[in-house]
């Protein structure tokens, strides 16, 4: 604590501090699990919901769970160290700025800014930003975090710049300052999983990783493989597999980025080391029950995404560089989802075996990762098919708390790195803020992608287990807005926050376990 006070940090921080010294509840968590769908919106999990019939429905819906939502911007837009301690307050959300319906000629300046922002997004589609927006929309769309920035916020309670992965904005890593290296400190076992590839922004921001340059795959691959920090790794990034879980003949089309590169990728497939590498479906489910290798990295045979970018890869019906195009007429899973890949619900269940033998408990984030790319790319029904396969891992931990933990012993949160899309009613371009409309169960509710990069909209947050009443206490600000458009009581949170919940279970006592 006298270290923090010498050392000046940003108000952001100190907030943060002060809710880790808050009384502890009677109880602590002996397991945190925190599972984040990626680039997914209030109105991705409601269009989600209307398809599925289960709007008001879900699991997470129902009774012992609180609502609330999390904003999400970045300290500044940087993508490289500053040096300056302090929020850029422009960034910071604002339900004035966030809900502006005003129509707005956007300068030449602010449009410059806006497709800069989409260039530096990650997997962006290249759009041009439109020249006339409504000031709502600009100021999301020209404001947001990228998932680093969002997952250090979430991992270390500290809003960086974007593009860092639990890196400081004066320039250095925060190391030991993470949740992955506190619940490891604590004696607990750690893991990661995703649906994208295992070394991506969000699972190593979430497993401890650091780097100045979240592009740096090959280096924060090797950090998580090498750092001690984790027991469990699981993803896709595979350089050996194409998109549909066909082998690559040649070594030229083969990507060793994601796996830490080629020599990593050869001690893996080896053998040697410390860590068990499977790859099949057939290993993933293996893992489901008995016996569980001390260490598993387990990496999908898949480059990218385990079923966004199958059949088709990346083209689209639009070309590269077009505005968002209108409502694609193409329904969930009308290309056969690939069959050869583990579901994140699969990956859940062994993730959680693998881990839930140690006394002293476990951390785990679970990532619905291709969410984001869906959105990005304005594929509505791959957003729906993503969420889903999130939406059903969310089902399997429910499961396992209810019949293996219990809602003492388990902290469960679900939430959104940030949104991605700007996902609103179909005619929403022209009607701000248009609510989508609901098709019946198994149809994609009529709506409308407003951008393919990110958004400072607020995102769901939902938690169950001990520690999730301090969410209530930290939700002080409030946007009428979001409540009316999401019914639920409009206060929110902030990333950050999340961080501090977490770690005041983590540290509690394990007397008081």
């Amino acid at each position: 604590m006298t270290a923090l006070l010498r050392r000046p940090r940003l108000l952001v921080y100190v907030l943060s501090f002060s809710v880790w010294l808050a009384p502890l509840d009677a109880r602590a968590a002996k397991n945190v699990i925190l599972m984040i769908a990626d680039g997914s919106g209030n109105n991705t999990w409601l269009a989600t919901s209307m398809y599925q019939g289960k709007v008001g429905r879900q699991v997470y819906e129902q009774a012992g769970w609180l609502r609330t939502c999390c904003s999400t911007y970045p300290m500044n837009l940087s993508h490289t160290p500053t040096g300056k301690l302090f929020q850029e307050l422009s960034l910071v959300y604002d339900p004035l700025k966030a809900w502006n319906t005003t129509p707005k000629a956007t300068s030449a300046k602010e449009l410059a800014r806006k497709n800069a922002t989409l260039k530096n997004a990650k997997d962006a589609m290249t759009a041009p930003a439109s020249a006339t927006d409504f000031a709502g929309y600009l100021w999301l769309t020209t404001t947001p975090t990228d998932s680093a920035a969002a997952a250090t916020a979430l991992a270390s309670g500290q809003k960086t710049f974007n593009n860092a992965i639990n890196w400081s904005n004066d320039n250095r890593p925060m190391r030991g300052e993470t949740i992955a290296e506190i619940a490891k400190a604590q004696g607990k076992s750690v893991g990661v999983i995703t649906t994208v590839e295992w070394s991506d922004a969000t699972p190593a921001g979430l497993g401890g990783a650091h780097n100045v340059n979240r592009s740096n795959h090959a280096e924060i691959a090797n950090e998580m493989l090498e750092s001690g920090t984790l027991d469990v790794i699981m993803g896709a990034g595979n350089p050996d597999f194409d998109n549909d879980g066909r082998p690559l003949a040649k070594e030229k089309h083969r990507d060793y980025q994601w796996v830490g590169g080629p020599q990593t990728w050869n001690v893996l497939k080896s053998g040697q080391g410390n860590w068990k590498l499977i790859e099949s479906k057939a290993d993933f489910e293996a893992l489901v029950s008995g016996p569980t290798p001390p260490k598993v990295v387990g990496t999908a045979q898949a480059g990218t995404t385990l079923q966004e970018n199958r059949g088709y890869g990346r083209a689209k019906l639009s070309p590269p560089g077009s505005a968002p195009s209108s409502p694609r007429q193409v329904q969930p899973f009308a290309v056969p989802l690939n069959r050869t890949m583990p579901s994140l619900t699969v990956m859940t269940k062994g993730a959680i075996h693998c881990l839930e033998n140690n006394p002293q408990g476990f951390y785990l984030m679970i990532e619905g990762g291709a969410v984001d790319w869906a959105n990005h790319a304005n594929e509505q029904e791959r957003m729906v098919e993503e969420q889903i396969d999130y939406v059903k891992a969310v089902e399997a931990v429910v499961a396992w708390v209810n019949a293996h933990s219990n809602w003492n012993d388990t902290l469960v949160i679900l939430t959104a790195d940030h949104e991605t899309g700007l996902v609103w009613g179909p005619d929403s371009a022209k009607v701000a803020y248009q609510p989508l409309q609901d098709r019946g169960p198994g149809k994609l509710p009529a709506m409308k992608h407003n951008s393919h990069g990110h958004s400072n909209s607020l995102v769901p947050l939902y938690a169950r287990g001990p520690g999730s009443e301090r969410f209530t206490a930290l939700g002080k600000k409030q946007d009428s807005h979001a409540a009316a458009q999401w019914h639920y009581s409009g206060r929110y949170v902030d990333n950050t926050d999340v961080f501090a919940v977490m770690r005041a279970e983590v540290l509690k006592p394990a007397s008081e376990r």
